[in-house]
């Protein structure tokens, strides 16, 4: 017969899904700010390449005729905005940052799908587990301490909603619960009084023969 997990493993188990999910809703989140940014500096880097003096572009004439003069114009206003905002944005170090946050996040989420695995195999949980559980948690801590000041709340809720539909509770194993034990026997009928035991028909004796 199955025993009931003790309160400890059940409470472990419950933090290494917790982790799971929250680690995927980071990695989708950070992966998501990682495209962002790598199309906002795409752009940069294409405008300002396009705007300076030694570009084949610049050199066009169509850009001293009426609306290509114009047009050549905005694009050097904002060439000039750009020149101002790319160092206070610093896309090439945020690009880095949140690789490096997107990786690690990834790398947590299969950890912690590996060790759910893991102990679902066994049947039990170890100490084995447990320090595997401890590293991954430490290395979530780290992360977060990179994380940034002010998420992107649009981003943020659209990942955890990914995640409500990836990791539902109902998917993630649990271990099962004990069957109810047997029911006991009914009791056995109290013994009769022999007394009463004399056959139907037969007159009672009033006394024991001498």
């Amino acid at each position: 017969m199955s025993h009931p997990w003790p309160d400890s493993d059940i409470a472990l188990l419950k933090e290494v899904y917790e982790l799971q999910c929250t680690s995927r809703m980071n990695a989708i989140y950070y992966g998501r700010r990682l495209e962002a940014l790598q199309k906002e500096a795409f752009i940069m880097e294409v405008t300002t390449a396009i705007t300076a003096s030694g570009s084949g572009v610049a050199a066009l004439a169509l850009w001293n005729q009426g609306a290509g003069q114009a047009a050549w114009q905005a694009l050097a206003l904002v060439a000039a905005i750009v020149a101002v905002v790319k160092p206070l944005r610093a896309p090439g170090k945020r690009i880095e940052v949140f690789t490096r946050q997107q990786q690690g996040y990834h790398a947590n989420y299969f950890a912690m799908k590996k060790l759910a695995f893991s102990i679902r195999q066994a049947g039990l949980v170890t100490d084995d587990h447990r320090k595997r559980f401890d590293t991954v948690y430490d290395r979530h801590v780290q992360l977060n301490t990179e994380d940034e000041n002010s998420p992107d709340e649009e981003i943020r809720k659209s990942a955890q909603e990914a995640v409500r539909k990836e990791l539902p509770p109902a998917e993630f194993w649990w271990p099962p619960d004990p069957p109810a034990p047997a029911p006991p026997d009914p009791p056995l009928p109290a013994l009769t009084d022999a007394r009463g035991s004399v056959p139907a028909g037969q007159p009672e004796q009033a006394g024991a023969q001498a």
